[in-house]
């Protein structure tokens, strides 16, 4: 992230961004949240913004839009070194938004936060990816809440990019529930169907059951007594964090 935004020097390979090599004006794009956003605690909200704002020219009423967008008060007169950690972070993304940027970088966004600091600062992010259209780029070590935001997930280790997958894959990788092998497919669905609502995906053989309510010994006695032969029945519990876990060979 600090070699995207011009912050560190590269040691080697190189940076392009938007398809353009000019990273000077490619960088007028970019809006970023590095570790903590820089406030000026003495000022408020509105005060703190209007100092970035000098920077990049932009207007009061662009300032006061972004601050109702992130859900702050632009009249309020409390001071920035007042305001929670969910507050921060919510003006150090208004911060990041002066200039309308089409790419935002944030790193570790929600780090710290509790429980209701971290659905802000989501909804936010959702909210700005469907209104304004802007792509996000997330460094984050809470696999479960970046799982309602991504749509991509890059996995690094010791600075490599070890793996680039899509939510969807990521998601058919680690599918938990049932998974059983049986001889006769179209009569164990039937059967199936009779005890969950839940999808079942085939594979020739194989069905996954996504539903780990089910009691797989019952599950097996039920088959059993249908004249089904199951020659593999297990639980498959797998997670996010256990399959990213793995490629970093841990």
């Amino acid at each position: 992230m600090r070699a995207i935004l011009g912050l560190t020097n590269l040691e080697s390979g190189s940076v392009k961004l938007f398809g353009s090599n000019d990273l000077v004006n490619a960088r007028k794009k970019i809006g970023s949240l590095i570790e903590a956003p820089g406030l000026y605690r003495n000022y408020s909200a509105y005060e703190n913004m209007k100092r970035i704002g000098y920077l990049v020219n932009t207007n009061n009423d662009e300032i006061i839009n972004i601050l109702k967008l992130v859900g702050l008060d632009p009249y309020s007169k409390k001071k920035s070194g007042e305001f929670s950690l969910g507050m921060r972070q919510r003006l150090g993304i208004a911060m990041s938004l002066i200039g309308n940027p089409e790419l935002l970088i944030l790193d570790e966004p929600i780090n710290g936060l509790d429980p209701e600091g971290i659905k802000e600062i989501r909804d936010i992010i959702i909210d700005l990816n469907k209104s304004k259209g802007i792509t996000f780029l997330i460094s984050s070590h809470l696999l479960d809440e970046l799982s309602k935001v991504v749509s991509d997930y890059g996995i690094i280790n010791n600075g490599y990019l070890i793996e680039e997958i899509s939510k969807a894959d990521l998601q058919a990788k680690c599918l938990n529930g049932i998974d059983i092998v049986v001889k006769d497919v179209n009569k164990t669905i039937k059967i199936l169907k009779q005890i969950t609502n839940k999808d079942l995906i085939v594979n020739n053989n194989e069905i996954l059951i996504n539903d780990l309510s089910i009691d797989i010994a019952k599950l097996n006695l039920l088959l059993n007594k249908n004249n089904i032969l199951v020659s593999k029945l297990i639980l498959n519990e797998s997670s996010f964090e256990n399959y990213f876990i793995e490629r970093l060979g841990k």
